[in-house]
C-alpha cells in the first residue's frame, strides 16, 4: 500500500478527477434507460436511494418521498419534478404510497435495473479503491454492521446528489454540470490510472502538463452520454463562454486557471468533506474500507473510450 498522503492541503484535485469518473460511469448508462432526461434521472435517483435493501430482515417497507420534499431537496420547481414524477408513476418505474412515491421493487427486480444497481455499486467501489491506491487515508469507523451491497448503491446515489448540490453556486445548469465532469473525466484518464501521477497531482498545487490530460472531442462526449451532439454543443458553447473550458483545436479541456478559482476551489474542498462522512457512514454500515475491491459485486467497471 502506498504511503498516506496528508490531507492538509485536501487531495481535492484528485477526488474531484475520481468524482467525475464516478458520475460519467453512472450516467453514460442511466441517460439511456431514461431517454437522455437528466431531471428525471435525479429525481427517480432519489427517490430510490431509501428502496434499495428495504427487503433486508428487519427493514420496513419504504415509506415514499413527496414531490414537494424532493423538489427541496433538489432545490428544482415544484411543478417541473410533479411532472416527472406523474411520469415515473405513470410508466411503472414508481409507485405511490400514504407517505409519497417510492420505487416499485418490480421494477428494480428487472435484469436491467439490477444490472444498473450493479454498476452503481461497483462504480463506487472503484471510487473508494482509487483513492486508498493513490494514499487517501480511510476515515476511521468504530464496530459496523454486517455489509450489504445496498449501502454501497445508496453511497453511489449520494455522491452523485452530493455533486450536484456543491456545484450548484459555480455550474447553475445541471446539464452544463454533467456535459463539464464529462469532460474533465476524459481529460483525467491518464492521471487516473497512474498512482505515481495521481499523488503528484493530488491536491490542485501543481498542475499537470498538457500531456497529461488528453482533450476530448464534443462528438465523443455526446456519445458517452447518449446525447444528440447539437446539445452538448450547446452546453460546451456556455462552458468556453465563461472559461470554465478551453478549445484546444477541436477538442475540449478543463480549464486549469478555471478549476484554481477560490470559488472552485471552495467548492471541491465542500464535496471533500462531504465524501469524507459518506465514506465514514459506508464504513459504519460494513464497507471494507481497509480493502475496498474486496466489495465488488461483478467487478471493476471499465473507464469510458472517449476515442
Amino acid at each position: 500500500m502506498p504511503t498516506h498522503l496528508p490531507l492538509d492541503p485536501p487531495p481535492i484535485r484528485l477526488m474531484t478527477r475520481l468524482l467525475s469518473e464516478l458520475q460519467t460511469t453512472i450516467l453514460a448508462h442511466a441517460m439511456r434507460l431514461f431517454d437522455g432526461d437528466l431531471d428525471r434521472v435525479t429525481i427517480f435517483a432519489l427517490i430510490t436511494r431509501d428502496t434499495y435493501g428495504f427487503e433486508q430482515e428487519g427493514q420496513p417497507p419504504p415509506t415514499g418521498i413527496s414531490a414537494h420534499s424532493l423538489a427541496m431537496s433538489l432545490s428544482r420547481p415544484y411543478e417541473t419534478v410533479r411532472r416527472h414524477v406523474h411520469a415515473l408513476v405513470d410508466a411503472g418505474w414508481c409507485t405511490r404510497g400514504d407517505s409519497g412515491v417510492h420505487a416499485s421493487p418490480a421494477e428494480l427486480a428487472r435484469p436491467e435495473l439490477v444490472a444498473f444497481s450493479t454498476l452503481m455499486h461497483d462504480a463506487a467501489v472503484r471510487f473508494v479503491a482509487d483513492l486508498a491506491y493513490a494514499g487517501v487515508p480511510m476515515p476511521e469507523v468504530g464496530s459496523a454492521r454486517p455489509y450489504h451491497h445496498s449501502a454501497g448503491v445508496q453511497a453511489a446515489i449520494d455522491m452523485m446528489l452530493a455533486v450536484i448540490d456543491s456545484n450548484r453556486r459555480v455550474h447553475g445548469d445541471w446539464l452544463e454540470l454533467v456535459v463539464f465532469s464529462t469532460i474533465y473525466c476524459a481529460n483525467s484518464r491518464l492521471l487516473n490510472r497512474d498512482q505515481a501521477l495521481s499523488r503528484l497531482y493530488a491536491d490542485g498545487r501543481n498542475a499537470p502538463p498538457p500531456d497529461l490530460r488528453p482533450p476530448v472531442r464534443t462528438s465523443a462526449v455526446a456519445r458517452a452520454l447518449g446525447l444528440p451532439e447539437a446539445t452538448v454543443r450547446r452546453r460546451v458553447a456556455s462552458l468556453c463562454g465563461d472559461g470554465r473550458v478551453e478549445r484546444l483545436g477541436k477538442k475540449l479541456v478543463v480549464s486549469e486557471v478555471w478549476l484554481n478559482r477560490p470559488e472552485s476551489i471552495a467548492t471541491s474542498t465542500q464535496s471533500f468533506a462531504i465524501v469524507r462522512l459518506l465514506l465514514a457512514r459506508l464504513g459504519a454500515n460494513g464497507f471494507p474500507l481497509e480493502d475496498p475491491s474486496r466489495a465488488y459485486l461483478a467487478r471493476r467497471p471499465e473507464v469510458l473510450a472517449f476515442d
